[in-house]
């Protein structure tokens, strides 16, 4: 059986790492060996490095000088930058996206939205983060801005792997992560509203409040008083 194409071996291998990663398959500072991955995807080494460049540049993962690579540490005691800058992005590419938006933009997002809607009902972890992802992402693409969307785009990513960890101890109380899916669906559907109606300020309202219900789910669920379990899930 023949090898795969480098350029598809690349993008199969990134896509496959990525996934480990953001479900804690692979765990916050685990380290990430060439020829073992290319070994377990049959692939060469090459497009195993141009994967490895592109997690790294999405954040995902770490290159240390003399030991390859690893994947990016995270620490759940530490999030005040991380919610700072999601909450400024989040409320300026939302904002941005209701002046800018184009007619197609707002079919992307409209579809986007019911993409999530469909992953909730099934509350499959990683397909209701990749689904949050892609929604807010089109978001962005809307808003029309280069060097903003290259930071949210960054923040989202590592927002999967911080809300998978919170859809993990939601699950263990069926009413809670209701309660949770049905606060976010409110939420993607009213910025679709404003942002169909081109209304800046709504859109930035709700993108704070949704920022909000993100930062309080962390709390709740995974910064709690009884946080060990929560913890090793990290190390």
């Amino acid at each position: 059986m023949s090898k795969p194409a480098p350029e598809r071996g690349a993008e199969h291998v990134y896509r496959m790492l990525r996934q480990a990663i953001l479900c804690m398959e692979l765990r916050p500072g685990s380290d990430l060996d060439e020829l073992e991955i290319s070994s377990r995807y049959a692939v060469s080494r090459t497009p195993v490095r141009e994967a490895l460049i592109r997690l790294t540049a999405e954040g995902l993962v770490q290159a240390v000088r003399g030991r390859g690579s690893r994947v990016a540490a995270m620490n759940l005691f530490d999030l005040r930058d991380f919610f700072e800058s999601l909450d400024l992005l989040q409320r300026a590419q939302t904002t941005l996206a209701a002046l800018r938006r184009s007619d197609h933009e707002l079919r992307e997002i409209e579809a986007a939205e019911r993409d999530f809607e469909k992953a909730a009902a099934g509350r499959d972890v990683d397909v209701l983060t990749e689904m949050n992802f892609r929604f807010h992402l089109a978001i962005s693409q809307a808003a029309h801005s280069r060097h903003l969307h290259h930071g949210y785009e960054r923040a989202l990513i590592e927002g999967m792997r911080v809300g998978h960890v919170s859809f993990i101890e939601h699950d263990g109380t069926q009413a809670r992560l209701q309660e949770h899916l049905d606060r976010t669906i409110a939420d993607h559907r009213e910025m679709v509203s404003f942002i169909r109606d081109q209304d800046t300020e709504g859109a930035e309202r709700v993108a704070t409040r949704h920022v909000e219900l993100f930062r309080n789910s962390i709390v709740t669920t995974v910064l709690s008083p009884d946080a060990t379990r929560r913890v090793q899930i990290l190390n």
